[in-house]
């Protein structure tokens, strides 16, 4: 499959709600890129669910974070930036971190399990994801930590 331009961004309002849709339905994949190829404008990859593509997009755009390379309705395909910014987040216990694994979850956030600490993948502003935290203190103990 030919990816030739950016339609849009997976954080964009516009975008959010299809791709979500999409998701629950198994129709989004996503494109591991390294942060260090980020840059080139033309290269093949595959798909996590093993599509076989081909990048090759116009001088005046850019692959980021997010980026919605193809969409029909039926499936959208997204860039995912290895590398990408990430906020960390600590639990107090075993129930904090069982509460914020599930609040996460139901966000369809992305994210990525360490030794006691889990980084959210972020694919927009830091502060609209903390937003969305703030109702969860008073259910589970825990710390955002800063940017990995």
């Amino acid at each position: 499959m030919m990816l030739e331009t950016v339609l849009g961004l997976a954080s964009d309002r516009e975008w959010h709600d299809r791709l979500h849709a999409l998701e629950h339905e198994g129709g989004l994949e996503t494109i591991a890129i390294p942060e260090a190829d980020a840059a080139r404008k033309r290269m093949r990859v595959t798909t996590d669910r093993g599509r076989d593509c081909a990048i090759a997009l116009p001088r005046e755009q850019t692959l980021t974070d997010g980026a919605v390379l193809f969409h029909d309705g039926r499936l959208a395909i997204v860039v995912r930036i290895d590398g990408a910014a990430r906020m960390r987040l600590k639990p107090a216990s075993v129930d904090d971190a069982l509460r914020l694994g599930h609040w996460c979850g139901n966000l369809h956030w992305k994210v990525v399990f360490g030794d006691g600490v889990m980084d959210v993948v972020l694919d927009g502003p830091r502060e609209r994801y903390e937003a969305r935290l703030v109702d969860l203190h008073e259910l589970a103990s825990f710390e955002i930590l800063g940017a990995k």
